[in-house]
């Protein structure tokens, strides 16, 4: 579970740093930087496992490894992008909360990238009875990574037929969607647990079964509405299949980890967003209650209104807001940079999100502010 972040170098960031809570809605316009912050804690998971420039290779997402550095005012890259996080992890003696920094210097290709990562400790009054020993905690940093992800279901992936020996999480795709439901079935009690939440989101849908095909090995899922006959996944809408894979990942005992879900809301109607949100979050772990595992943190992007409005009820100190700003330093050329905001009532200007701001972001076309 990540307690804080912070990023300098990489695509819109400089000097970029943030507490997370377990459960964040990040909320902001389009191209503010929401999915650049989810692609950096994406990335600083795959450099702690590969601390390798091959990472980047084999990993950037949205463009190449030489898209990932900021661009200086003489338009070259900047000479290191660097991606910290203060990580709360289960190690060999309880909990601990190490700081985990990765460094990835520039070089002019066919130059390899040069990358290191450090584990250091966290000069915090509140946590210094958690013991570290960074050797161990470092391997034990590597086992909870592997279940930091980004999840973007299509339906056409999630249609695909399950193998039964699929072990692995949840695809950021969804193709593995069968496996994961399988896991969750073998657990009577989980299972009542992941279909009381299916039931509050799809009230039509009055069932789902996983049954395992030996014969070819596979993962059969049947889905039954209310007075229908039941269907195969093959045959259900794209929101139905979005709805059962948020809540897979969020249910599977197997992998806990940060789940990064970009726009949650798509393909679902805007009356069972509170709802989701509200699954969702009881899903998340609690650091003050967490007794094993390293816990689910639920990292949200959004750019809708209903997302907004639901997250301000249900958690106000859930809701960060990022855009982008235009800097001038020092007679150089312009930048602009992401910037994080939470919503308070009052402070330094440009630092946090007015009350104003915040109806107008949930009103965007003024018609109640007119009167209409």
């Amino acid at each position: 579970m990540i307690t804080r972040i912070e990023i300098d170098g990489y695509k819109s960031f400089e000097g970029f740093s943030l507490h997370l809570p377990p459960f964040a809605v990040l909320v902001g316009a389009n191209a503010s930087g929401k999915s650049n912050l989810l692609e950096a804690v994406d990335l600083l998971g795959q450099l702690i496992r590969e601390p390798t420039g091959q990472a980047l290779v084999d990993h950037a997402r949205r463009g190449g490894p030489k898209e990932l550095f900021r661009r200086g005012p003489d338009n070259r890259p900047v000479e290191a992008m660097r991606i910290a996080a203060h990580v709360l992890v289960n190690g060999p003696e309880g909990y601990c909360l190490p700081r985990v920094e990765a460094e990835i210097r520039y070089a002019d290709p066919p130059d390899p990238l040069c990358v290191s990562v450090l584990v250091s400790d966290v000069p915090n009054q509140a946590m210094r009875d958690m013991p570290l020993h960074t050797v161990d905690v470092a391997e034990h940093l590597v086992t909870a990574t592997k279940d930091w992800r980004i999840l973007e279901p299509t339906p056409r992936a999630m249609r695909v037929v399950s193998s039964t020996y699929d072990t692995a999480p949840l695809a950021e795709d969804g193709k593995n969607l069968g496996a994961v439901l399988g896991r969750i079935a073998r657990s009577p009690e989980g299972w009542r647990d992941f279909q009381a939440d299916v039931a509050a989101l799809l009230p039509d849908l009055v069932d789902v079964t996983v049954e395992a095909n030996t014969e070819w090995a596979q993962w059969d899922v049947w889905l039954q509405h209310k007075h229908e006959h039941r269907m195969t996944t093959n045959t259900a809408s794209a929101g139905t299949l979005r709805v059962l894979a948020l809540l897979a990942a969020a249910h599977d005992p197997d992998h806990e980890g940060v789940l990064m879900l970009e726009e949650p809301e798509n393909h679902l109607h805007p009356s069972r967003i509170p709802q989701l949100l509200q699954r969702l979050r009881g899903r998340t772990s609690d650091r003050a209650t967490l007794t094993s595992g390293n816990g689910r943190q639920t990292l949200i992007t959004s750019h809708s209104p209903v997302t907004l409005a639901a997250a301000l009820d249900m958690a106000p100190e859930s809701v960060v807001f990022l855009d982008t700003v235009t800097r001038f330093d020092d007679g150089q050329p312009p930048r602009r940079l992401t910037r994080v905001r939470k919503v308070a009532d009052e402070g330094e200007r440009g630092t946090f999100v007015t009350p104003l701001e915040v109806r107008k972001y949930l009103d965007p076309v003024g018609r109640f502010s007119r009167g209409a």
